[in-house]
């Protein structure tokens, strides 16, 4: 058994990203990592974007396993013109759960994984409608021996 810290549950107010995304499937998320060298390759000028972190953002779940998935930056305020080949996400407000992590980023997957199948059916939560995302903050860890992650879901008690 993996030692994961349990996830804090904590309310989150709404934000905007610009981002460019792509559909997946459970199958094909192992390509999602080409999706970040072709968004950092395209040196996208987001104006109004917040200095830090980066998110990836999955949503539009088809209940077949298939989803959209965003690389994203937070603005402050939404540009009156995106980048071409961008466009706007919202993040609802509400309460999530979050996991963060740091460690190799191979991990996140199962983390992940372990998010849906361990620790919310056993929780005193369960999904509520909204986009599961990760964030990946500025860390000054981050480097060769791992990455800061956190893994946020969107959650309301049960």
């Amino acid at each position: 058994m993996r030692n994961i810290p349990s996830p804090e549950v904590i309310e989150m107010p709404q934000r905007v990203l610009v981002g460019q995304g792509d559909r997946y499937t459970m199958e094909t998320r192992d390509k999602i990592p080409a999706q970040w060298e072709a968004f950092f390759a395209a040196g996208y000028d987001i104006a109004n974007a917040v200095p830090g972190a980066m998110f990836g953002v999955s949503t539009e779940a088809d209940g077949n396993g298939g989803f959209r998935y965003f690389v994203a930056r937070e603005v402050s305020e939404l540009p009156a013109t995106l980048p071409e080949g961008t466009c706007a996400v919202t993040l609802s407000s509400g309460t999530y759960a979050v996991l963060r992590r740091f460690g190799p980023i191979f991990r996140l997957p199962q983390d992940l994984d372990w998010m849906f199948s361990d620790w919310l059916p056993a929780s005193d939560y369960h999904q509520r409608e909204g986009a599961v995302f990760e964030c990946y903050p500025d860390d000054p860890r981050n480097g060769p021996d791992g990455m800061a992650y956190e893994l946020w879901v969107p959650v309301t008690p049960r």
